[in-house]
């Protein structure tokens, strides 16, 4: 279990809320190579981070998993490539005193305010020709007749025929408020209005099925937080800050 993902767990992988996306995250976990450094943000029961510890053993690649409550299988925990870090995704980016990171997995708090403040640090944390990839990015959308839809939870999952949200209403609610998602977040660091795009700086591209996966590729070094005003970045981290204190 220390090595490779069998093609039934692979397979579990695909039929849970990750889903189809899984293929195409393993695929960039391979095509890292040897000797890298991977973060998973918002580990819950480690299913990102098994994708991240396939083959680390013979790759030589660390992962470190970030998560303020520790829910993930024992297995993972006593992997010799992984580490538990008991704590705050921002915090942690801030001080992160690793190495450049290969892959950040960002599966954390679904509000726009904690995905900014995350960006704003792990983004720079990202070497060149690395990822950054987000889970949760396709909870609604405009079709083509200018209605919203909602992504519906599919038959097994806990909430199946219900929208995604911790309220059903295609948002997850804290503090009394409706919280735009993680792809508002994207847009608005990276300054586009697609999920799919690509200029001389990022390669962004979106996997829709199973709430959604977005694959952000840094083609060159570029720190887009310096485009955020201060105060703005005041009031995400004062938002973030009172969503938090619906977890204590």
């Amino acid at each position: 279990m220390f090595n490779e993902l069998s093609p039934n767990e692979i397979q579990t992988l695909i039929d849970g809320e990750l889903g189809i996306n899984v293929v195409r995250f393993m695929e960039i976990v391979e095509s890292m190579g040897n000797n890298n450094i991977f973060v998973d943000i918002g580990v819950e029961t480690g299913k990102s981070s098994k994708i991240l510890l396939n083959k680390a053993i013979q790759k030589n690649n660390k992962v470190f998993g970030i998560d303020p409550i520790q829910g993930m299988e024992e297995w993972i925990l006593k992997n010799p490539k992984y580490t538990y870090i008991k704590g705050d995704s921002v915090e942690t980016g801030k001080n992160w005193l690793q190495d450049k990171v290969s892959i950040v997995f960002v599966d954390s708090v679904h509000i726009k305010p904690q995905v900014m403040c995350e960006l704003k640090y792990w983004w720079n944390l990202v070497k060149e020709g690395g990822w950054i990839i987000f889970h949760d990015t396709n909870w609604s959308w405009v079709d083509e007749s200018g209605n919203r839809q909602y992504y519906i939870h599919k038959a097994n999952h806990n909430c199946a025929g219900k929208k995604a949200g911790n309220r059903a209403m295609g948002c997850d609610t804290y503090a009394g408020v409706n919280w735009p998602t993680p792809d508002y977040a994207v847009k608005e660091f990276f300054n586009i209005n697609s999920l799919n795009f690509e200029n001389d700086i990022i390669k962004s591209t979106n996997g829709p099925e199973s709430l959604g996966m977005t694959f952000i590729q840094k083609k060159k070094n570029y720190d887009y937080s310096k485009n955020i005003p201060d105060f703005a970045w005041e009031q995400y981290e004062k938002d973030r800050q009172e969503v938090l204190k619906c977890f204590k």
